[in-house]
């Protein structure tokens, strides 16, 4: 597994017929790759915005890396530090998910609810993950990208497909 993935890019995608949400195909082969070519992601909270967060497996073994490196770092400066509160910022909330060869998966109910992800998600690679998003919380986000914004009003102006039959 290679943890010099870095996601970039972005995809819209509404949930098919049955809930679930594909990966757009470049993350998609990226989270494999981060994954030991295997079909899982991690999902978790992003801990500051109103989005989830998604990555391969092999960044789990380098989030338990920093806690490790703030450890060793908090003993050089003769500091107390508390590993399992460390611990608990990142592992609590991640969840490891199936996905098909398609890049379908289905996103935990908790999460969607907690994020206010719909029928519609938005995938935007920052590096070493992938921000999930409902698309219009992404317009309320401060830190957002103009192209993934224009994306983002071109899709939500767009017709409902079916609208009018």
């Amino acid at each position: 597994m290679s943890e010099g993935i870095i996601f970039s890019g972005h995809g819209i995608c509404a949930a098919d017929g049955k809930g679930r949400f594909a990966l757009p195909l470049e993350m998609r082969k990226a989270i494999r790759q981060s994954s030991g070519e295997s079909n899982k992601i991690c999902l978790s909270l992003h801990p500051e915005h109103d989005c989830a967060i998604g990555f391969g497996l092999s960044h789990k073994s380098w989030l338990e890396q920093q806690v490790l490196a703030d450890q060793q770092a908090a003993r050089e400066r003769g500091e107390a530090f508390d590993d399992e509160a460390a611990r608990e910022k990142y592992f609590p909330d991640l969840e490891d998910l199936n996905f098909d060869d398609g890049g379908r998966f289905f996103m935990p109910e908790d999460i969607k609810g907690m994020m206010g992800i719909g029928e519609t998600a938005l995938f935007v690679g920052t590096g070493r993950h992938i921000q999930i998003w409902a698309p219009e919380k992404y317009l309320e986000y401060k830190g957002r990208s103009r192209r993934v914004v224009y994306a983002v009003e071109q899709y939500l102006a767009a017709p409902a497909k079916g609208a009018g039959k």
